[in-house]
């Protein structure tokens, strides 16, 4: 029965190839050690700076909830007028909603606050009520808000239009900078990440060069050559994606309970489809990272 030579794939070089990689294993058990933690502390920084992104835009987005617009009507406005405004007010493409606080229930309210009655206040105002109706309107886009403002200052009927001026203006920029800062924050780790591996998976290809050099000249393939050491960056890979997701669980549950419990003003994402999401996302990204930092590094010593 004739064989395979080494340029052929068959269940021999199958074998070959796990050989191979459970004996570098064992030759290397330090490099195999390093290349394992170095992938873990990567993949636990990159899993907390994702974390730390959804997190930055959580916290925009609250912020960016409570920004509203009051417009008042006008005081001389029937209560059929005041309805077909706030429909119209409805009706334009950069309003996501209206809720209307009519005058009536504003003195309701407002005479429940000082402990008393609609009716009595009323007396004493003289029978006259002088809340206007207000219409509380929120945009789609927040970054729409001051847009949005004026134009309702052109409607007729409304008497005067505020959504916190001072305070907004400064809201928006803050709230586009967190995002920003997330994101950059996550790039700046995820190139560190990359190039740390890349040394030492350098590294651990260099140690093994003559080895490399030599099924070369010897007629080996390039991917008969590669395949051990993309199995052995898989390998590595996956050790290290498995130790950085329950690094980066574990750490990130406590931390989020911790923060719940003495700072619960403070807004943590406690969504478990992205929790997992991310977890299993490292452990992806460690054997696709230890198999593809492998394949790149081996290109420089096919070359013969």
């Amino acid at each position: 029965m004739k064989r395979k030579g080494l340029t052929g794939m068959s269940f021999s070089s199958a074998q070959y190839i796990l050989r191979e990689t459970l004996n570098s294993l064992k030759r290397n058990p330090w490099l195999s050690v390093a290349s394992i933690v170095t992938v873990m502390v990567s993949l636990v920084i990159l899993g907390f700076s994702a974390f730390f992104l959804a997190n930055a835009s959580n916290m925009a987005n609250m912020f960016e909830s409570q920004v509203e617009i009051a417009a008042f009507a006008q005081t001389n406005l029937s209560q059929s007028e005041v309805l077909a405004l706030e429909d119209r007010i409805k009706s334009m493409p950069q309003v996501a909603s209206v809720e209307l606080v009519t005058k009536d229930q504003a003195l309701l309210e407002f005479g429940q606050s000082l402990g008393g009655k609609k009716g009595d206040l009323l007396s004493d105002l003289g029978g006259t009520n002088p809340l206007p109706d207000k219409l509380t309107v929120k945009a789609n886009d927040p970054q729409e808000v001051a847009g949005l403002a004026a134009e309702l200052t052109k409607l007729p009927g409304l008497e005067t239009v505020s959504y916190g001026q001072g305070v907004v203006d400064k809201l928006l920029p803050f709230t586009r900078w967190l995002r920003w800062l997330g994101a950059v924050v996550v790039g700046a780790f995820t190139v560190a990440s990359l190039v740390l591996i890349s040394i030492n998976i350098k590294m651990n290809v260099f140690s093994r060069r003559r080895e490399i050099q030599i099924m070369k000249l010897v007629g080996a393939s390039n991917w008969f050559i590669r395949w051990p050491f993309l199995v052995e960056g898989l390998i590595l890979g996956w050790v290290g994606g498995i130790l950085a997701a329950l690094i980066v669980g574990l750490g990130y549950r406590w931390l989020a309970d911790y923060v719940q419990m003495t700072l619960a003003f403070l807004p943590m994402v406690q969504n478990s489809a992205l929790f997992w999401q991310v977890l299993f996302g490292l452990i992806f990204a460690g054997m696709a990272i230890g198999a593809v930092g492998s394949a790149f590094s081996l290109r420089k010593f096919l070359r013969v």
